[in-house]
């Protein structure tokens, strides 16, 4: 195995697990605004798209300040 498709796998690995939290912190959200609507559980299931697009939302989050983390670093280690 070359180095190459070793750092490819652990990105993906690494992009996955961040999607992953991202998604369980919306099911949490979802959960908690559930419990203080007093909801059926069943919208546990019918807000599965909801709760998907705020995931991606997240995610959309959490790449936009990576990007800023990776500036600034990058201007900090430049100077």
């Amino acid at each position: 195995m070359s180095k190459k498709s070793s750092k490819t796998g652990t990105t993906r690995k690494r992009e996955l697990i961040i999607i992953g939290v991202c998604f369980i912190a919306a099911t949490i959200l979802n959960v908690i605004g559930i419990i203080s609507n007093k909801s059926p559980a069943k919208e546990l299931v019918t807000q599965l798209h909801v709760v998907l697009v705020v995931s991606l939302v997240f995610y959309v989050f959490v790449i936009i300040f990576r990007v800023i983390y990776s500036l600034i670093a990058h201007l900090w280690i430049r100077k």
